[in-house]
């Protein structure tokens, strides 16, 4: 009766590996609940591309193929007269206990070893592991194999289509932050794979990415309201925007259909200060040069010698603006979602440190501190430190967009007053950045 079941279990291992081998397309792996063997026939089913297994022989097949391994190859290295497995039947064995239990870090080691030594192709190894991961997409084991392969693939420059590449491991990405909610592993990969590709393709080609990477995090943020992981990929994109060219900008701009300048003006005119008198109007302001907008925003010009890059500060006022136009709609549409919160307090703190880096300061330990210059290495004598910080601090609470973007928050809070993340929200303002005396 033994024998009998061993190779039952022998025959389905050898019917799993026998569709891996012959189905090139298979995109889906996962157990089909099915408790008795009642048709008689073999549980291994593949149907448009999807391999299924019936779950009344899932215990079996594991217990087998999984002590096999342990005993054979990995731990029982004390035995003298231990018996080698050959690669076919170790591939087969692999296969079916990793399409079971994926999380076993010591069989994914044993497959890199096999990649190594030939025995395994790689562009297989990538189909294994989205077969693995359309069923456990938080797999951790098996995204770190896929960066691995896709490491050697990189590095070495062995890819004739790297179009073709990005958009399968993009997909993949997609296939398992759909699959399961607040998917760090998937946006993590996604980020290292985006952060990978920098020395690999065109800085124009990069562009482009980032801008498409930066509309899709905005479709998925949009309609996956507490997922954090996308707002933390979300914070990559935007940073990856700061530095576009000119050409990438305006394509940039196109393909949102949005004028980040009127974005921010908006934000300006709707929350000038009541006591600030404003020598511009709206239509004036549209037709500024980026330096003379940024000369109004902030009315400073820093000691050093360096010149200010007034365009690509402006951009990024204008980007961290319209984030906070977006995220301001997000949250009266959908209410009490944290992470929307906590998204909202990446946007301020890059804009704050962006105008304190303007006004060459920064907060240590809660106390605004003056810093010298990486580029030109100027700095000020000790004893004139304490005047130069309450004169450049001065500078700074009075400034424009300092003022529009405390005025804007306040109302903000105040409208949202029923929500307790708005309360924390005013507080992490007050005790983290600073503002307690402002706010």
């Amino acid at each position: 009766m033994a024998d009998e079941k061993q190779a039952l279990v022998e025959k389905i291992i050898k019917d799993v590996h026998i569709v891996l081998s012959n189905t090139a397309e298979l995109y889906a792996f996962d157990i089909v609940p099915v408790e008795t063997n009642f048709r008689n026939k073999s549980p291994v089913m593949c149907i448009e591309n999807c391999l299924g297994l019936e779950s009344w022989c899932v215990k079996q097949v594991y217990l087998h193929s999984y002590t096999v391994l342990m005993d054979k190859m990995c731990f029982k290295t004390q035995r003298k007269s231990r018996q080698v497995l050959d690669s076919e039947t170790l591939l087969r064995l692999l296969n079916v206990t990793l399409l079971i239990n994926p999380d076993l870090s010591v069989l994914w080691n044993k497959r890199r070893e096999m990649v190594q030594e030939l025995l395994l192709d790689k562009s297989s190894e990538l189909k294994f592991t989205r077969l693995v991961l359309s069923r456990k997409p938080k797999c951790n084991d098996a995204f770190a194999h896929r960066r691995w392969i896709l490491g050697t693939y990189l590095n070495s420059h062995q890819i004739n289509t790297m179009e073709s590449l990005i958009n399968t491991e993009l997909s993949v990405c997609d296939l398992t932050a759909d699959k399961c909610p607040n998917n760090y592993h998937s946006w993590s990969h996604r980020l290292w794979f985006i952060n990978k590709l920098r020395n690999s393709i065109k800085q124009d080609d990069m562009h482009t990415l980032y801008i498409k990477e930066y509309n899709f995090s905005e479709r998925w943020m949009s309609k996956h309201v507490s997922d954090f992981s996308c707002f933390h990929y979300r914070q990559f994109c935007i940073k990856n925007t700061y530095n576009l060219s000119n050409l990438s900008w305006k394509t940039f701009e196109n393909s949102l259909d949005i004028n980040f300048r009127k974005v921010l003006l908006c934000l300006l005119v709707n929350n000038f200060p009541k006591d600030m008198i404003i020598q511009a109007s709206e239509q004036d302001l549209v037709s500024y040069s980026e330096e003379n907008l940024i000369q109004f925003l902030l009315s400073y010009n820093n000691s050093c010698s360096c010149n200010v890059d007034s365009v690509s500060l402006c951009r990024k006022f204008e980007i961290l603006c319209y984030e906070l136009t977006l995220n301001s709609e997000l949250l009266r549409f959908y209410k009490h979602h944290e992470s929307m919160w906590y998204h909202r307090r990446f946007i301020l703190h890059e804009i704050i440190e962006m105008m304190y880096d303007h006004f060459g300061l920064f907060r240590h330990n809660g106390v605004l501190v003056r810093k010298s210059c990486k580029y030109c290495k100027t700095t000020d004598l000790r004893q004139k430190q304490a005047k130069i910080i309450r004169s450049h601090g001065d500078c700074l609470y009075k400034s424009v967009l300092f003022q529009v973007i405390i005025k804007h928050e306040k109302s903000f809070i105040q409208e949202r007053n029923d929500d307790n993340h708005a309360v924390r929200h005013e507080k992490y303002l007050k005790l983290i950045q600073g503002l307690n005396n402002l706010m």
